[in-house]
């Protein structure tokens, strides 16, 4: 199959990035051609690549991006393709909504992430788009991470249910071993690890200060445990701020930016692994990375966390740094939890988010889609 992929998200890091990627490499691998059309300047190998312009800030490209519509258009008309794909968000989804009134080809747009709990201008009005665009674009299957996303928001505005398809968030776990060795980041940082690896901009950075909160009360009793942050971002200095604040300078480290090619030896050093959400969660590439490589997880129970993690992690209330102190102390002191729930979490990304299983959905999809 023929398949034009439009995305705003692409890459080696970052969990959208990092998604598209995979589902576009899986494809290739399966014997599909793909032409991916994109705002983000990254080569997927295997695929025809084109890159609309560009101007600004990052966060602005996608807006920008359906002002170039036409250049999407000329490629895919060269192209020639079966199907379009659109990823990411409805300004993508608007697209893929042009090319399809104009070639007459199958539309199929997949949405990551709907939240009603924004923090900033940026996701606000992202959100503010979504339910603009996303019950007037033509698509012949609307493709969302979680029911509740399907029940929350997209029925409510009047989106028909047969068009959605529910289908969660997954990794290529050939990209996560079990074998590496953490023992050079341990020696660095120390023996005991609990780690973030997060880009720190808004939402991220929100959750995160409730952890560094917490190891205030953390280290009072563990003293040996150090709370390891990796990214970087606009936000970081709200984070480095706190941490001088509360006095947590060599308790809470704040090492910079990590190269996607060392993320393997962080998460195989990690002992505990906290995720605290303050937006409606739907899914976290990052804490699904987490648990594919066997780590025990503290999440906050916020959206669909508990659907998400089942038994595989310990949940905690969110938006309170005692509950998330509790939960990471819980899991210092309890060895034979953190070894378990880290196998749990392994099996079950791998019984219910594995890429191949999420591209055998979307092949079927397709060829749904192309019979209509």
């Amino acid at each position: 199959m023929r398949i034009f992929y439009i995305t705003s998200v692409l890459g080696d890091s970052g969990g959208s990035e990092i998604y598209a990627r995979d589902l576009i490499l899986e494809l290739i691998k399966r014997g599909h051609e793909v032409m991916v059309c994109t705002t983000i300047p990254y080569e997927v190998k295997g695929a025809k690549m084109v890159y609309l312009p560009r101007f600004g800030h990052h966060a602005l490209w996608k807006f920008e991006a359906p002002f170039f519509y036409r250049s999407a258009l000329k490629a895919a008309r060269e192209f020639k393709p079966d199907l379009i794909q659109s990823h990411s968000n409805s300004m993508m989804g608007l697209i893929g909504h042009l090319l399809k009134r104009k070639l007459g080809v199958p539309h199929v747009l997949l949405i990551e992430l709907i939240s009603s709990q924004n923090v900033n201008l940026h996701t606000k009005f992202i959100h503010f788009t979504e339910r603009i665009f996303l019950p007037r674009l033509n698509y012949d299957k609307l493709v969302v991470w979680t029911e509740r996303m399907k029940q929350r928001f997209l029925l409510p505005w009047g989106i028909a249910a047969k068009k959605i398809y529910v289908m969660p968030a997954a990794l290529d776990l050939a990209n996560y071993p079990l074998n590496v060795s953490g023992e050079a980041v341990k020696k660095r940082y120390g023996k005991h690890l609990i780690t973030s690896i997060k880009t720190l901009w808004g939402t991220n950075v929100k959750g995160l200060e409730y952890v560094v909160r917490a190891m205030k009360i953390v280290s009072r009793k563990h003293p040996g445990w150090k709370y390891v942050i990796f990214g970087d971002g606009t936000e970081r200095y709200l984070l480095d701020e706190l941490v001088e604040e509360l006095g947590l300078r060599g308790t809470v480290i704040m090492a910079g930016e990590l190269q996607p090619e060392k993320c393997k030896e962080v998460w195989a050093a990690t002992e505990i692994a906290p995720h605290s959400y303050v937006y409606e969660f739907s899914t976290s590439i990052s804490l699904l990375e987490y648990m594919a490589m066997g780590r025990a997880c503290v999440v906050t129970d916020i959206g669909n966390v508990r659907n998400f993690v089942g038994n595989s992690a310990l949940v905690v209330k969110p938006y309170d740094e005692k509950a998330m102190a509790a939960g990471i102390i819980k899991l210092i002191e309890d060895k034979k939890l953190r070894n378990g729930l880290g196998k749990k979490a392994r099996q079950r990304v791998e019984e219910k988010y594995s890429i191949k299983a999420s591209v055998d959905q979307l092949e079927e999809i397709y060829r749904k889609v192309r019979k209509q």
